[in-house]
């Protein structure tokens, strides 16, 4: 089995206020996706120089990553899937598979993936970047949606961040530690927006925020090895994935809007 697709994506910073609105504001225009609510386990792949991580969180024209997701804690002989994001010009592109669980663990470059063409993709990314293992887990509760007159329209809402580097499988763990405070609205779409949504997230207040929880979750480790973001990160401070956390002492001021209540 392969999927592919190709598609918009946005995401949304939500603080609890945000997000009561506009679940509510959203009732009468999407209906509970397949699986509304599940538990979202991924585990992003890097080489020595975590060139990956780090060019994605630069926000690159062109960013690409490798992932491993299941739903629900896999056993050795599950079938998890293997996914290959691209992103070119705020475009979407990814391809997936999937694969034994262990074999995967074991060793990607030689499991067998149950797409021939797509896995043979998988393997092209593997050579091109050298040596790859696991780096970082993050997971989530996430709950999906899907648009009523549009089914393409997908709306999904992730609390619970967390992540890990060390003792990096699938599924959660008590040295798990958390990414964010907020809630990650993303909007997955693949021309524009419906007006009835660009009209409640102007009545939100809600603006598209680069928010990446690899990302995060790799800062977030810099910190904690060095007391202060590296100096060769710093350019990418501004970004708004953390924004928040960093405007008060660098100033940038790129997204100085008025909060507004709702």
């Amino acid at each position: 089995m392969s999927q592919s697709f190709k598609r918009y994506e946005k995401k949304y910073l939500l603080d609890d206020k945000r997000y009561a609105y506009i679940t509510e504001a959203i009732r009468d225009h999407v209906k509970d996706d397949i699986y509304k609510e599940y538990d979202l386990m991924s585990l992003y792949y890097d080489n020595d120089n975590d060139e990956l991580i780090r060019r994605s969180i630069e926000k690159p024209l062109y960013k690409e990553k490798l992932r491993i997701r299941a739903y629900m804690p896999p056993k050795d002989d599950d079938m998890i899937q293997v996914e290959l994001k691209k992103k070119y010009d705020g475009i979407v592109y990814k391809r997936r598979t999937r694969a034994r669980y262990r074999d995967v663990l074991d060793d990607i470059y030689g499991c067998e993936f149950e797409d021939v063409q797509t896995g043979e993709e998988i393997r092209y990314f593997l050579k091109h970047y050298g040596k790859l293992s696991p780096k970082i887990y993050t997971g989530c509760h996430r709950t999906s949606y899907k648009g009523i007159d549009d089914e393409d329209l997908r709306i999904t809402f992730d609390k619970d961040m967390v992540y890990r580097t060390k003792d990096i499988y699938l599924g959660r763990n008590a040295n798990d530690l958390p990414i964010n405070e907020g809630i990650i609205m993303e909007i997955k779409v693949k021309d524009a927006l419906p007006l009835w949504l660009v009209q409640i997230l102007d009545e939100a207040k809600a603006y598209p925020r680069g928010f990446s929880k690899v990302g995060n979750a790799y800062l977030k480790e810099k910190e904690k090895e060095n007391g202060t973001v590296q100096n060769d990160i710093q350019r990418v401070i501004h970004s708004d994935a953390v924004y928040d956390r960093y405007s008060s002492q660098y100033g940038t001021g790129l997204y100085d809007r008025p909060v507004l209540h709702v």
